[in-house]
């Protein structure tokens, strides 16, 4: 299993290399939300173990917030990502990197898992409550349904 940083450095360097250009911390953030959720989706199990918290534009995570108060995020972080963690990151990357932000702070809102998180908060409020494990295969199972109606 991958570690949360390993992943986050991975995404930022793809994402340089992609659109020449740094990422900002949201779109960090629902990034590593979307990898997770993509990993419980084909794989049913967990790419990394952080748990995400349901603030107010999305799912958050700490680690990122940490990174992104560096003055170089993720510089020097050990890549200890498998072969299949790094194509499953990258599908990913092709399948959101391209959406800004704020879209991705949308399509995160539309997640069981965040909106559950959310539950008794007032909008404006980041709070402090964890997604649930349970909701975010909930989230997944529902992503795999809808792209096998795609499909068809």
């Amino acid at each position: 299993m991958a570690s949360s940083r390993s992943v986050g450095a991975f995404l930022y360097t793809l994402y340089a290399e992609k659109y020449d250009e740094g990422m900002d911390e949201m779109k960090m953030h629902k990034l590593m939300y979307f990898s997770q959720r993509e990993s419980l989706m084909l794989y049913n199990r967990l790419l990394f173990v952080e748990d995400f918290y349901g603030w107010k534009y999305g799912p958050v995570l700490k680690s990122v917030r940490t990174e992104y108060h560096k003055e170089r995020p993720y510089y020097g972080v050990e890549d200890d990502l498998l072969e299949n963690e790094k194509v499953l990151l990258s599908a990913v990357m092709d399948r959101y990197g391209g959406l800004s932000s704020w879209k991705l702070s949308s399509l995160s809102h539309a997640e069981l898992s965040w909106r559950k998180s959310r539950n008794g908060l007032q909008a404006g409020e980041n709070g402090e409550v964890k997604l649930d494990l349970k909701a975010m295969k909930v989230d997944a199972a529902r992503e795999k349904a809808l792209r096998k109606r795609q499909a068809v």
